[in-house]
């Protein structure tokens, strides 16, 4: 039975979590005035992985932890390369030419993956709340992302693009670590599998060109943040909340990153927000609204 406190606690774990990762798009940027794309996400969560693995040993014995890598490294690599190694890649490149909060509305179609991923792959519900919602939300979405038209020779398409990329691929991954999540501790799944797609990202540094990395004070302190807490911590907080309440609902969460990003990128890069985005992301916030229309009391009911 899900109580009131429940639905409060898990639902601060995953708005801190979307905050967090709203932090992360003009860190990124700051980021990528001293490294290059995948360098930088290589570096975040080379962070991000040594951190959880050191909570998870620190909890867990060595046996418990390698069981359970041995037992689902297939599943574990997979959620791997779609939560960290192919959405780091696009969205570090995209946001070379993007903003922050541009990139944080298209990131936030995410959810719109996730509840149709969930949706064929495990068998969630899809009522007419959810997918009226997810019609407004995504309009949006494609409004913002084909804004200026749709051609690859056109860099603010590209940009675009790459983060819809991003979005699916976390989407997806959301969805493909639900299984795992029911039967594993969720932080060894979450570690573990921040180390697969860390490797991964160690596997096409030496392919990336041109290779850059300025190292001082500022940059190695940009890089801690975005490493320690926009990638451990949020992600511990954004799995855990999975455990309690269904992904396709927990996903609409995410669409409050645009708040957050605009903000941060406000206060960090003085970035403004530009009118066309604001009102592609009052559609989006308008699908939330739909989305979760009634969902909460059903759910407390139960």
């Amino acid at each position: 039975m899900t109580t009131r406190r429940d639905v409060w606690v898990t639902s601060l774990a995953a708005i801190s979590a979307v905050a967090l990762w709203g932090l992360a798009f003009p860190l990124i940027q700051t980021g990528l005035e001293s490294f290059s794309p995948v360098l930088l996400g290589f570096l975040r969560f080379a962070l991000a992985s040594a951190l959880v693995m050191l909570i998870i040993s620190l909890k867990y014995s060595l046996s418990v932890i390698s069981q359970t890598i041995r037992r689902e490294w297939k599943p574990l690599t997979m959620l791997g390369l779609l939560y960290v190694t192919i959405p780091n890649v696009a969205q570090n490149i995209g946001l070379q030419h993007g903003t922050s909060s541009i990139a944080s509305v298209i990131q936030s179609s995410g959810p719109i993956m996730t509840l149709l991923f969930a949706v064929l792959l495990l068998g969630e519900t899809m009522n007419r709340n959810k997918a009226l919602g997810t019609v407004v939300a995504m309009s949006g979405t494609v409004m913002l992302v084909a804004s200026n038209g749709i051609s690859l020779a056109d860099e603010d398409f590209v940009s675009n693009l790459l983060i819809l990329i991003s979005a699916t691929s976390y989407g997806l991954a959301w969805v493909s670590s639900k299984r795992m999540l029911e039967r594993n501790p969720p932080i060894i799944i979450i570690g573990a599998s921040l180390l697969f797609g860390t490797a991964l990202l160690a596997l096409t540094v030496p392919f990336e060109r041109p290779l850059v990395a300025e190292v001082d004070v500022w940059s190695a302190a940009n890089l801690a943040v975005l490493g320690f807490l926009c990638g451990s911590v949020s992600s511990l907080l954004y799995f855990c909340s999975l455990e309690k309440r269904e992904v396709s609902k927990m996903a609409f969460f995410i669409y409050l990153m645009p708040v957050f990003a605009s903000a941060f990128a406000w206060v960090l890069r003085a970035e403004g927000v530009e009118v066309w985005t604001a009102f592609c992301g009052v559609i989006i916030v308008i699908g939330i609204a739909l989305a979760n229309r009634n969902g909460d009391s059903r759910e407390q009911a139960s």
